[in-house]
């Protein structure tokens, strides 16, 4: 039986795999998408993600017209003031805590990562393939990659694109030594849609500021919400709606149509409670550890805790890649997280992987619309991956740092690279 060929294959349908399917059937270019899971349902992905002007850019060139305008139209909306108060309830100067990022000019933009994925799988459902657990590939002598998946198929290609996210199969083949790193952060996190919020009394500036709570002594806690139109968006069909594929997952962590407030805080190993322990703990009782930490807050800020939806709670240990890594190119490269995972503490991760995308697919079309040698044009796009994916590793790698203190285990890392 003859293996199917095709131009580019790409591994993973995350924001970035399925962005750069996007692009290259925007530009006549011959793509296909293996995904190993027909749902996406991990617990990240049912959060909004903020979205920067790296990742507006990438999908403005990526997308065709009518998908970036549905993107625009069901952005969510995310307070654009800041306020900063200490654990009694008490205002704080902001002055030292704003970022003053050229970016932050996006503050109010706010994207649930479920409706992304709805916008970017649309018109890809031809070159889309689930249920592909990739494995393993092969450099031919001419040249081309053989992709092996799980079931017994494989594929063949000009080239190969790992965005299989931080635990890439593609990534651990071609940089077998490049491994990722357990930071020793443990991040917790919650929502409590505003409806409940209003119900239960939460004060305004837990529901409609970005409100962070620095303690004098402790850990803070980050508050900002997002908001949702969804008679806006009416006009999208399936796009903005609640995704059916979510449909049997209970509470309301995956439904993409309410409107909600979030927060997250973060502690070093062993804070809260040993791995062991903690990863055995339900999202209620992930609140009551929380709340035993914290119980001498105000009661303004502890009815915000205490009134957050289980469902939506999950501890999850903050891994980063090791920024650094460099590579002769060849028919095999890769985007996003597979290369540059990061921590969240800048919000960069998933539009860095857009940005990839943006600096990859123009190299492909001048490889296949005006004679650059693909591997010239992969070089190339390498060299501009890392320059910045290795600078958002070690600036979300700096922002973890002055969260938790100086102190932490990475510090060395950082200094060195």
């Amino acid at each position: 039986m003859s293996i199917p060929f095709v131009d580019i294959a790409i591994i993973g349908a995350g924001p970035g795999g399925l962005a750069l399917a996007q692009g290259l059937k925007k530009n006549g270019i011959d793509a296909a998408v293996f995904e190993r899971d027909p749902v996406r349902a991990d617990y990240v992905q049912g959060f909004r993600m903020r979205i920067r002007q790296r990742g507006i850019a990438a999908l403005e060139a990526n997308l065709p017209s009518h998908l970036f305008q549905t993107f625009l139209d069901t952005l969510g909306i995310a307070p654009t003031e800041t306020l900063i108060l200490d654990e009694r309830f008490n205002r704080l100067e902001n002055a030292g805590w704003g970022s003053g990022e050229p970016e932050d000019t996006h503050i109010e933009k706010s994207v649930s990562r479920i409706t992304l994925r709805q916008i970017l799988l649309s018109g890809l459902e031809e070159i889309l393939e689930t249920g592909k657990h990739f494995q393993r590939y092969k450099v031919l002598p001419d040249n081309t990659v053989l992709a092996h998946f799980a079931d017994g198929s494989a594929i063949r290609a000009n080239l190969l694109v790992g965005a299989d996210g931080a635990g890439s199969a593609v990534r651990r083949q071609l940089l077998p030594e490049l491994k990722s790193v357990d930071t020793g952060v443990r991040r917790l996190a919650g929502k409590i849609t505003l409806a409940d919020a209003a119900r239960h009394g939460i004060s305004p500036l837990l529901t409609d500021f970005n409100t962070n709570i620095r303690p004098d002594n402790g850990r803070s806690l980050m508050i900002t919400s997002h908001r949702v139109g969804p008679a806006a968006y009416a006009r999208h069909g399936l796009i903005g709606a609640e995704d059916v594929t979510h449909r049997d997952i209970p509470g309301f962590h995956f439904n993409n149509t309410t409107s909600y407030t979030w927060w997250n805080t973060a502690y070093n190993r062993d804070e809260l409670g040993s791995d062991d322990i903690l990863e055995t703990l339900d999202g209620a009782a992930l609140l009551r550890a929380l709340i035993a930490r914290i119980g001498d807050w105000d009661e303004r800020i502890l009815k915000l805790i205490r009134h957050t939806d289980p469902s939506t709670v999950a501890l999850l240990k903050v891994r980063t890649s090791v920024p650094g890594a460099n590579w002769q190119s060849g028919p095999v490269t890769l985007l996003g997280d597979a290369i540059h995972a990061m921590t969240y503490f800048r919000a960069l991760g998933g539009n860095t992987a857009l940005y990839d995308t943006g600096l990859l697919v123009p190299q492909i079309v001048a490889a296949r619309r005006h004679g650059k040698p693909l591997l010239a044009a992969v070089h190339d796009y390498e060299n501009a991956m890392r320059e910045h994916g290795y600078e958002a590793v070690r600036s979300s790698l700096s922002a973890m740092q002055r969260n938790l203190g100086a102190g932490r285990p990475l510090k060395s890392l950082l200094a060195s690279r």
